[in-house]
């Protein structure tokens, strides 16, 4: 299915809802992420600006593994899209996949200081 704009990645989250998922995170790169729960609406989360983009290699796996770290936590949706965007801003800080995935503590800092 096209995925070209948000209303179109609705129609096929909406599939994949049809078939048995309940929940479905999309990663969006610059234009952010949404979590997709049935019967609900998008909760959607914007980009945290990064001062300087370096390398974007590991980016989409660090968001992913930063919310689920939140989430195992215990936070609400909403936290675990910030606390994923967040780690996924300091990623793409730092050339290559490895050496740019960051530590909680950066990831606590830049979100206490937006």
């Amino acid at each position: 299915m096209p995925t070209e704009d948000f209303e179109q990645i609705k129609q096929a989250v909406g599939k994949c809802h049809n078939v048995g998922v309940k929940q479905v995170l999309v990663k969006l790169g610059a234009k952010g992420s949404a979590l997709f729960t049935e019967g609900e609406e998008p909760i959607r989360q914007p980009i945290i600006s990064a001062p300087k983009v370096i390398d974007t290699t590991g980016a989409g796996d660090t968001f992913t593994a930063a919310f689920a770290v939140a989430l195992a936590e215990g936070k609400s949706q909403k936290e675990c899209l910030k606390f994923a965007a967040a780690a996924a801003s300091l990623c793409v800080q730092v050339k290559g996949a490895i050496p740019s995935m960051p530590e909680r503590k950066s990831v606590l800092q830049l979100l206490h200081s937006n």
